[in-house]
């Protein structure tokens, strides 16, 4: 945890108790600063009252009585039961800000000679972050990689080395919290249509995602993935003071090699041996990572071999079992449309389960990608949405409710094929339906399928 000493003896209003509230305060106290906070969650607020610390009301307080609201980047302003509270800093024009910006500006206070990298975008985040960690940990160097990833904060960081290579993970809550932030390296690594019931329109999260780059300079260096229209055609309307690094995979190679921009020079690299069977690693991930390692001035020969020996992330594409004819793929991560475009394309023969909670165009803009669906298996409140969508696409499709349903029925079908299948659980939707979060659908889906497949083992030892 670390003291944040530039807050000594201010007035700061910590608003939610989460993760990174929780982490505010502890780091806010131990630098000297004056800390009150709230939390809409009766219990959460009875056990921190319990500790001495000093809970208010914010509809019981001016906002003049603080100098800084530190709000947790979870709370929905627009739902917020403090939105008032809220709105009546911004009037003031005091600060609005989360754990990431107070990150910065102790790192800035203490005139310390660390490297910032900060990574955004729609999807991939976790897993290029942990990629880019895994690469340089590798090599040697003092990192470490927090944000919104895990469960370690920016404020949990350890500063008792030097010189250390912090790699930021950045929802658009956070960058949104974080006005003032400038990167030594910021990573964008694509754009697709999330979180729109929070931010407005498409045009509002765009924005907020590439101010990751808003206060870069020369001295800082840019890297932005261009994947999709969207980011093509916004880099042609900004100027930009730092040095643009630019990356692609081209699908016409089969995305198998690695193309960088940078300086009016083109630098290709062949990725090709970096994915392999038992542990998938999407070509986009390991090219935002060689644009990292080329922006950090780092020689491919030294840090490529390093690839195979990344695992990935749970619930990310994972191959949990193999069965028969059958590789059992969890992709629970994939909460939007766009992540699960990445599975479709890796796969063949698929039995697709989908559905939850639909995000803005539920899976209509990847009908694209669905000639290598065998039959799709619905569960949860969108089944009927997604299942038009499935429909129109000429798609074999079914309701099953139910996750333990949906793979009941896709094993069944798929143990007739003749071919190697893969039943691939990648919702395309969020999972607050029928789950907490992905991490909890994800683990369910691990569950039930070793259930099935030693079911199976069983009768067929009988038989």
């Amino acid at each position: 945890m670390i003291p944040l000493t530039h807050c000594k003896n201010k007035k700061i209003f910590v608003l939610g108790l989460g993760l990174s509230g929780d982490s505010a305060i502890r780091a806010l106290e131990s630098g000297g600063a004056n800390v009150s906070a709230w939390d809409d969650n009766d219990r959460v607020r009875k056990n921190y009252f319990g500790q001495g610390k000093n809970i208010i009301n914010p509809k019981e307080i001016p906002v003049e009585d603080f100098d800084v609201l530190f709000l947790s980047p979870g709370i929905d302003i627009k739902k917020s039961p403090q939105k008032k509270f809220i709105e009546e800093f911004r009037r003031k024009k005091k600060s609005i800000i989360c754990d990431i910006q107070l990150f910065v500006d102790e790192i800035s206070h203490r005139k310390r000679n660390d490297k910032i990298i900060m990574l955004t975008g729609t999807n991939g985040k976790s897993t290029t972050s942990m990629m880019i960690y895994h690469i340089l940990d590798k090599l040697g160097k003092k990192v470490q990689v927090g944000g919104n990833i895990g469960s370690r904060g920016v404020l949990d960081f350890e500063l008792s080395d030097q010189d250390i290579t912090f790699i930021i993970e950045l929802s658009s809550y956070q960058i949104e919290l974080s006005p003032n932030i400038k990167p030594d390296i910021g990573i964008l690594l694509n754009i697709s249509p999330d979180h729109l019931d929070r931010h407005g329109d498409m045009g509002k999260y765009v924005n907020i995602k590439f101010d990751i780059f808003k206060y870069q300079n020369e001295d800082d260096i840019s890297i932005i993935g261009l994947d999709g229209e969207i980011i093509s055609s916004e880099i042609k309307k900004r100027n930009f003071e730092s040095n643009l690094i630019s990356y692609k995979n081209n699908p016409q190679d089969g995305n198998k090699i690695a193309e960088l921009h940078a300086n009016g020079e083109v630098s290709k690299y062949d990725i090709s041996k970096y994915s392999t069977s038992h542990k998938i690693t999407y070509p986009s991930n390991i090219t935002a990572c060689i644009a990292c390692m080329h922006a950090m001035k780092i020689e491919f020969n030294s840090y490529c071999k390093h690839f195979n020996s990344f695992n990935g992330l749970p619930h990310r594409n994972e191959l949990i079992h193999e069965y028969k004819n059958i590789q059992y793929i969890n992709d629970s991560k994939a909460t939007n449309a766009d992540a699960t475009k990445q599975a479709l394309t890796t796969y063949n023969n698929i039995y697709w389960i989908l559905g939850g909670v639909e995000k803005y165009g539920g899976i209509s803009q990847i009908t694209q990608y669905f000639s290598k669906i065998k039959k799709a298996y619905l569960i949860g409140e969108s089944a009927e949405s997604l299942s038009t969508t499935l429909f129109n696409s000429k798609i074999e499709y079914e309701n099953c409710v139910t996750l333990r349903n949906a793979i009941n029925r896709s094993t069944k079908d798929a143990e007739k094929s003749k071919s190697k299948v893969t039943i691939l659980f990648s919702p395309a939707c969020a999972s607050f339906d029928q789950y907490k979060n992905f991490e909890e659908r994800g683990l369910e889906f691990t569950t039930i399928v070793g259930e099935v497949v030693k079911e199976r083992n069983e009768i067929q030892q009988i038989n």
